[in-house]
């Protein structure tokens, strides 16, 4: 599916308990991954964005969710702050469809009834927003909708509002890499991974996204061996990446990609990357964060450093 940068803001205006309308010098980014929490607090200090705490809370099922959230942020001790969620990737859809001939509030107020047959989440439950795309497909414009389960949301909305903190920004993942990358008049492939699920693929161009997708049947590749990966795995991966790579440059005729970039928790990330070359015309590495707050950071606390600057910079771009 075809992406443009943005962060679903609207998604949190059809949520109750957000903007409390207080002042803030603190913004805190909170990672929802399958078994951990991660949380950092970013504060304004000797004229740059500094990370004046973090947390991590890890938790082994649902029911213990709300309460590590919870804990998370009562451990990075504000008074008040501005909050920026990133949803798990099983948490949210994101489905393509054809942009309908309405208003944008028609859009939106149409949306759960539009895509119910299209995502696995009960229409009465569905919360959505959608982003135009920034690549017409055979003459048609194109929406990305970004659909989530209420029910899944609400506790954690209660959660926040219980707290100190102001919920500002419900995101995912793809979004958040994004904004971690450089910003460059040409297209980048990404595959990145987490412990336990599935590698996610996605196309980024001038701060955009631009294509993404799930790449199925890959969540043991960081645990295997090289000789295991050597197998046929190492081959499959490689596949499906090619099959991206000439969707968006033949299909969608788009200019050749500049690089491929991996983020895998894998040890063997090294070699991976030198097998990889052998497949693909394009420089292949490991992949290349440039947002200066996470310099000499863990790099387990990239996204949510990436989710907080990027309430910052919506905030800074709209009082300009």
């Amino acid at each position: 599916m075809i992406i443009k940068k943005y962060m679903i803001k609207n998604l949190i205006s059809r949520l109750p308990f957000f903007n409390r309308g207080k002042s803030d010098t603190n913004y805190i980014g909170l990672v929802v991954q399958l078994d951990k929490i991660i949380a950092v607090n970013l504060e304004f200090k000797q004229e740059q964005w500094l990370i004046v705490a973090e947390k991590t809370v890890s938790y082994t099922n649902d029911s213990q969710l709300i309460e590590s959230i919870t804990i998370c942020i009562n451990d990075l001790d504000v008074d008040y702050a501005k909050m920026a969620i990133v949803l798990p990737v099983h948490w949210y859809q994101i489905v393509q469809m054809d942009k309908p001939n309405l208003s944008v509030d028609e859009i939106k107020q149409s949306l759960p009834w539009t895509v119910k047959d299209l995502v696995t989440i009960p229409a009465e439950s569905i919360i959505a927003d959608f982003i135009e795309n920034p690549i017409m497909q055979s003459g048609q414009e194109r929406i990305s909708v970004f659909a989530a389960n209420k029910s899944l949301l609400m506790p954690i909305i209660k959660a926040v509002h219980k707290s100190k903190a102001e919920l500002e920004l419900i995101t995912c993942e793809e979004f958040v890499l994004t904004s971690l990358l450089e910003v460059d008049t040409a297209a980048h492939l990404i595959v990145y991974q987490h412990a336990g699920q599935e590698p996610s693929l996605q196309i980024v161009r001038e701060g955009c996204l631009l294509f993404s997708r799930r790449l199925r049947g890959f969540s043991r590749l960081p645990n295997m061996s090289m000789e295991d990966l050597s197998m046929g795995l190492l081959d499959s991966f490689s596949l499906e990446i090619q099959r991206s790579i000439d969707f968006f440059e033949s299909q969608l005729k788009q200019p050749p990609l500049k690089s491929l970039q991996l983020y895998l928790p894998s040890e063997h990330l090294e070699q991976i990357v030198e097998q990889l070359k052998v497949h693909f015309p394009v420089k292949v590495m490991s992949i290349q964060r440039h947002l200066a707050c996470c310099a000499g950071q863990d790099e387990s606390l990239h996204f949510a450093i990436s989710a907080a600057m990027e309430m910052i910079r919506s905030e800074n771009e709209a009082t300009h």
